[in-house]
């Protein structure tokens, strides 16, 4: 049963990574532009060590162009997030995050020609309902994240599920080593593409001009337990878990969130605050159990 280990200690990772994600973009840096910047760029050290240590030799030029992309739509998915995480909270932020299988399920059906089952359906719509039910307050809607920030969720979840659709059928011809790799390699670019416009070149410049080296530690920290996380999901898989077992244990992710953040809430309010007045957490609750359930419908469903 060590799949099922490795499955729960990936999202108890990334939950801790969603924690200090909060905690940097509220307290470190000015703005979500800089946060995305260094979140990603970090992602360059686990490039190094993985051509170093495991050297992949099956590269091939089309598939690590094709293996950028997908990382570079990780940038964006992360991007994504970090514009809602800004001003929304974390339990809400991740639950709606979980709608990814529902863009994997129509990326499918484009791409593929796989039409949904019947199951399948039914955890479409009982993922849809959870978000709504999740987002039927006002304080949700105008208060800690407006309409726009609900969408630029779903964009995230949608740059996750492309990414995943795209790597799930590079897995297919070649190792884990250069997916990885090219992986970790898109996201960075992604980071360092931002360069490029000077809007965001001058924001980046600001905040690291301010940073001491316990600031960048912070940074270090995030991604160590993000890249943790699917290191431990990889291997769920490998193990033996099953791509259909293993996403329906790693989605409890939002339940971590929603434990950590209650918690620091409580004993740590300098450091991190959501909104755990009982009724909305009886909502989010609620509405993260729904999502979950959706997403074991659909896994357990998927082929």
């Amino acid at each position: 049963m060590s799949w099922l280990f490795f499955s729960l200690m990936a999202p108890l990772l990334w939950s801790l990574s969603n924690m200090i994600d909060k905690f940097a973009i509220n307290n470190i840096t000015s703005n979500y532009i800089s946060f995305i910047f260094l979140l990603s760029i970090g992602n360059t050290f686990f490039a190094a060590i993985i051509y170093a240590f495991l050297r992949p030799k099956d590269l091939d030029v089309a598939f690590a162009c094709i293996n950028l992309i997908s990382g570079i739509a990780i940038f964006l998915q992360y991007f994504a997030y970090s514009y809602s995480l800004e001003d929304m909270d974390v339990s809400i932020v991740i639950p709606i995050h979980q709608s990814e299988p529902l863009f994997v399920l129509i990326a499918s059906a484009l791409l593929f020609n796989s039409i949904p089952t019947y199951g399948q359906m039914g955890g479409f719509l009982l993922i849809t309902s959870g978000i709504l039910l999740l987002c039927a307050s006002g304080k949700t809607l105008d208060g800690l994240g407006q309409k726009k920030h609900i969408m630029m969720i779903l964009v995230s979840a949608f740059f996750g599920a492309a990414s995943t659709v795209i790597s799930d059928e590079i897995l297919k011809v070649t190792s884990l080593a250069p997916v990885l790799l090219f992986n970790f390699l898109g996201y960075a670019l992604g980071g360092l593409l931002l360069l490029l416009i000077p809007h965001c070149r001058r924001l980046i410049t600001h905040d690291l001009k301010q940073f001491n080296l316990k600031q960048f530690g912070v940074f270090g920290l995030t991604n160590t337990f993000d890249v943790g996380g699917y290191i431990f999901f990889m291997a769920a898989l490998s193990a033996g878990g099953g791509a259909a077992l293993v996403s329906v244990v790693v989605s409890i992710h939002p339940l971590f969130v929603l434990l950590f953040g209650f918690l620091a809430t409580r004993y740590f309010p300098t450091l991190l605050t959501e909104d755990i007045a009982p009724t909305s957490l009886l909502r989010k609750t609620t509405s993260i159990l729904v999502i979950v359930a959706g997403v074991a419908v659909i896994s357990l469903h998927d082929g």
